[in-house]
């Protein structure tokens, strides 16, 4: 019995193991990494298609979530921030007027009791949109200032 009870205490300690380690994995894409930790997930992998690529990633108390996307799209960061937020806009949002920050943009949104805002950055050959959504947007700020790895500092904020 006792040596059962070991075999199962040890099955279950390599389980907890495993399933941290898997809770702490990266999300790596060519063109940035984040480092899930302290009970962020990740509910879907990352999707490509057509040349662009989409993580999201959701707070612990799941309460809000982060996606970062990058398309190939050859505009200057306020005209893809433009276009975006008037699209949110024609589609029921409340949205802010883009303001600059550094080389990027930031616009604020809402909808009902939703909120979040948007970060819109530039290459030249490339666009970026970070967003944050949820009833307070600090704790993706505060994620994305900890966790984010950019392979291209050009492709997104310096900060959030």
């Amino acid at each position: 019995m006792k040596k059962f009870m070991s075999c199962l205490a040890t099955g279950l300690v390599s389980v907890f193991l495993l399933a941290s380690v898997a809770l702490a994995e990266d999300v790596k894409t060519d063109y940035f990494t984040l480092a899930l930790s302290d009970g962020w997930t990740m509910p879907k992998p990352v999707q490509s298609a057509n040349g662009a690529v989409v993580a999201i990633v959701q707070y612990p108390d799941g309460q809000g979530a982060v996606s970062v996307t990058v398309t190939p799209a050859p505009l200057p960061a306020k005209d893809l921030a433009v276009q975006t937020l008037n699209n949110m806009k024609s589609g029921g949002f409340t949205v802010s007027e883009p303001v600059a920050s550094g080389d990027s943009y930031v616009g604020e949104f809402s909808q009902q009791q939703a909120r979040g805002v948007s970060y819109f950055t530039s290459n030249g050959k490339l666009g970026s949109v970070i967003t944050i959504v949820g009833t307070d947007t600090r704790p993706g700020k505060d994620f994305l200032n900890k966790n984010f790895k950019a392979a291209d500092a050009k492709l997104f904020p310096a900060s959030f």
